[in-house]
C-alpha cells in the first residue's frame, strides 16, 4: 500500500466518524487542534526545573551591575529539561541568551516607561530583553540569573550608531512569539548526515517555521547585528588567497552571513568578535587568593 492510498483512506475514515458523531470540522482541523495539544503539554514538561542543576560560580550582582554595558549578552546555563537538550545538540554549556538594555525601555521618550517602572520598581534600571519558549519575547530583571551560571560577552569595538540600532530593533522584537520548529531543524542539523541524509547544511538556509514573527534567543539577537553587519559567527568562503589584508580583514577570507535562525547561544561564546567579561573578580580589580577561606576539603565523588 502506498502512502497516498493510505493517505486517502485515513481522510475518508476520519470524515465518516466526525460525521457519525455529527462533529462539524476537518479532520486535519481535530488532528491540528490535537497537536497543538500534545506541543504544549510537551513544551510545559520540557520547562520544569532539573533538580540536580548545580551552580559552580557565585555572581556578585554589585560588580555585575558596576560593568555591564548596554548590548551586552547574558549567556545562561539554563536548568529546564529543554535547556539540556539545547546544550546537549549544540554541545556547549550555554543553552539561553539575552541582551542587556539597561535603562533603554525607562528613558523619557520610551513608551514603554510607566509600564516597566511599575512592573520591575528599582530594578528597573537593570533590564535585560529574551525570547523564553511558551512566553515569546518579554524583558526581565538581570537579577533573575543570580542564581544561575552565567557569561557575560561584549561586541568588540562596535560603533555607537550601530549599537543603539541594535538595541532598537531587539526591544521591537518584544512581544513576538517563539519558534519551537527551530529547536528542532536545528537539532536535525546538528546529527550526523547518515542518520538525517537530507538534511540542511547551505550556511544561508532558513531553519524554523520561516515566520518573521517568530524567534528564537539567539536568532532574534544575531538577527540585530547582521543589521548593521557585525559578524557574530559567519562561514568562512575558503583559504586565503593572499588578496585580503589581515588589518582589515583577520578572517583572511571573504565572509558568508550565517542565516540568523542557525545562530545558537554558544556562536556568541566562541565568536572571535565578542569579549568575555570577568565581572565577579578580574573586572573589580581585587584579588588576593592567599586571602580566601577554604572549608573542608571536598572528598571524590
Amino acid at each position: 500500500m502506498t502512502w497516498r492510498r493510505l493517505h486517502i483512506i485515513t481522510k475518508l475514515s476520519l470524515r465518516r466518524i466526525l460525521r457519525t458523531l455529527k462533529i462539524r470540522a476537518t479532520p486535519w482541523g481535530i488532528f491540528h487542534k490535537l497537536f497543538r495539544r500534545l506541543r504544549t503539554k510537551l513544551l510545559s514538561k520540557l520547562d520544569t526545573d532539573d533538580k540536580y542543576y548545580r551552580q559552580l560560580i557565585y555572581n556578585n550582582m554589585d560588580n555585575l551591575h558596576k560593568c555591564i554595558q548596554k548590548g551586552d549578552l547574558v549567556l545562561v546555563e539554563g536548568r529546564t529539561e529543554l535547556s539540556k537538550i539545547i546544550k546537549h545538540i549544540s554541545s556547549s554549556p550555554w543553552s539561553h541568551v539575552a541582551m542587556y538594555v539597561g535603562d533603554e525601555l525607562i528613558q523619557k521618550d520610551s513608551p514603554y516607561r510607566e509600564r516597566y517602572k511599575k512592573e520591575f520598581g528599582e530594578k528597573a534600571g537593570n533590564l535585560i530583553v529574551e525570547a523564553l519558549t511558551g512566553k515569546g519575547v518579554v524583558v526581565s530583571s538581570l537579577d533573575k540569573y543570580q542564581d544561575y551560571n552565567i557569561r557575560i560577552s561584549r561586541p568588540y569595538k562596535i560603533r555607537k550608531n550601530d549599537l543603539q540600532v541594535v538595541l532598537q530593533h531587539v526591544i521591537n522584537s518584544i512581544g513576538l512569539k517563539y519558534d519551537q520548529q527551530n529547536i528542532v531543524d536545528i537539532a536535525l542539523m546538528l546529527m550526523p548526515r547518515w542518520l538525517v541524509p537530507r538534511k540542511r547544511r547551505n550556511v544561508q538556509a532558513w531553519l524554523g517555521s520561516k515566520n518573521v514573527y517568530q524567534v528564537i534567543c539567539s536568532g532574534m539577537i544575531a538577527r540585530a547585528f547582521q543589521l548593521v553587519g557585525y559578524p557574530v559567527s559567519p562561514a568562512l568562503s575558503g583559504p586565503d588567497n593572499g588578496s585580503f589584508h589581515k588589518k582589515t580583514n583577520p578572517y583572511g577570507t571573504a565572509l558568508i552571513m550565517r542565516h540568523y535562525s542557525q545562530i545558537l547561544p554558544r556562536d556568541f561564546d566562541l565568536s572571535p568578535n565578542f569579549e568575555i567579561i570577568k565581572f565577579n573578580i578580574i573586572s573589580a580589580g581585587t584579588f588576593d587568593y592567599r586571602a580566601l577561606p577554604w572549608g573542608i576539603e571536598e572528598g571524590p565523588a
